[in-house]
């Protein structure tokens, strides 16, 4: 009894489908559809309209000359830097040096 009922549904269910037909639209949709979206004002949020300014060709050509000086800066800096603490090694090395004459203790002074 429940198998013929469920064949008699299986079977009305793929006769509904015999007076279907192609679903079709309306001529230049797509067309109307671009055009919509385009004449829509659009909203940019905080993040589009900080990617819209950084793009801006003065503006990365800006950033870029800053990091750059700020690159030499440093380095530049860096190397002064080098500079004194070689020197102040090498005073603090002259203070501490201690020369012992020794048989047993044989070691280089220089590093």
């Amino acid at each position: 009894m429940e198998k013929k009922s469920i064949d008699k549904l299986v079977e009305e269910t793929i006769n509904s489908f015999d007076g279907a037909e192609r679903a079709s639209t309306k001529p230049f949709l797509l067309t109307r559809i671009y055009a919509r979206m385009q004449n829509q004002p659009g909203t940019p949020n905080i993040w589009a309209r900080a990617a819209a300014f950084l793009s801006m060709p003065r503006v990365a050509l800006a950033g870029l000359l800053l990091i750059l000086a700020l690159n030499a800066a440093i380095i530049i800096k860096k190397t002064n830097a080098d500079n004194i603490t070689v020197q102040n090694t090498a005073v603090i090395k002259d203070e501490f040096a201690i020369n012992v004459i020794s048989i047993y203790d044989i070691e280089n002074q220089e590093p």
